[in-house]
């Protein structure tokens, strides 16, 4: 191999080392055991630059739930990609804290919740603005990097999450839960079709 040769691979080989991918959405696992019996219907709709979203969540199980639907902050929804996807999902629903040993929180974000007795319904709407912001409880940068959405994004969908009462963990007198994984284990994603952006 010349010194001009060895040189060449040399640096691609320590430009392709150098190389990381982009940081990614924190990991979702679904919840385990069998989903509340809920009625849910979502209408995502876009309208030039703004999304509007209107839903009905009806709990027809035997026991209350809990409608993880009490998001802090003006939009009062969660934004974040679906990682290896063009799909964005907005979400009224707790998160697992990232698993992470470069940065640490001293306390868990909390989502609040609204009860919801059997064969009660909860009726909301929402109106975001374009372009989509990624909005996540722990904030855009585990210590990898910003996390940023997906580009292009291609479809939204609208999710909310229920957990039973009986099995929620940590509900405080606030009627928050903590956007942890004892909560995301037994919470139970309801969501709408995918809509084209």
């Amino acid at each position: 191999m010349t010194r001009t040769r060895r040189w060449f691979a040399g640096g691609l080989a320590a430009l392709l080392g150098g190389c990381s991918a982009a940081p990614a959405e924190p990991a979702d696992p679904p919840a385990s055991g069998t989903p509340p019996a809920i009625a849910f219907t979502a209408k995502v709709a876009v309208e030039g630059q703004t999304i509007h979203i209107s839903y009905q969540l009806t709990n027809k199980s035997a026991d209350e739930v809990l409608v993880l639907d009490r998001v802090p902050g003006t939009d009062a929804v969660y934004v974040v990609g679906r990682s290896g996807t063009h799909l964005v999902e907005i979400g009224r629903r707790a998160y697992a804290m990232p698993d992470t040993d470069k940065v640490s929180w001293a306390q868990a974000a909390r989502v609040g919740v609204t009860k919801l007795p059997p064969g009660e319904s909860v009726d909301e709407q929402v109106t975001l603005a374009l372009p989509l912001q990624r909005r996540h409880p722990y904030g855009d940068d585990y210590g990898d990097g910003t996390i940023k959405l997906p580009d292009p994004i291609e479809q939204v969908v609208f999710c909310v999450g229920v957990v039973r009462a009986a099995e929620a963990k940590g509900l405080a007198a606030d009627e928050t839960l903590p956007h942890l994984s004892s909560t995301t284990s037994v919470q139970h994603l309801f969501c709408s079709d995918p809509v084209k952006l």
